[in-house]
């Protein structure tokens, strides 16, 4: 089955949903710190931790938007 095809402001919502958090994590100045703690954690370990889980959810939101007009027979075989 083809992928989807997805309009432009789509494309754009789903890039922005999927590289951000990759790009946040990726520029370790930003976050090269250890002030403020989060129970006890480091800032340079709970922000590596909160992009994990943007990221899991901006995969999320992705799929969502490109597969949610999929007919409900069209499953991958």
């Amino acid at each position: 089955m083809p992928a989807p095809r997805l309009s432009w402001p789509k494309r754009l919502t789903c890039a922005f949903f999927v590289l951000t958090p990759v790009v946040l994590a990726l520029a370790v100045p930003l976050y090269q710190r250890t002030t403020p703690e989060l129970a006890g954690i480091p800032f340079f370990y709970w922000f590596q931790m909160a992009m994990a889980v943007a990221a899991a959810s901006g995969c999320g939101i992705t799929y969502f938007l490109a597969f949610r007009n999929e007919p409900e027979g069209m499953e991958a075989p």
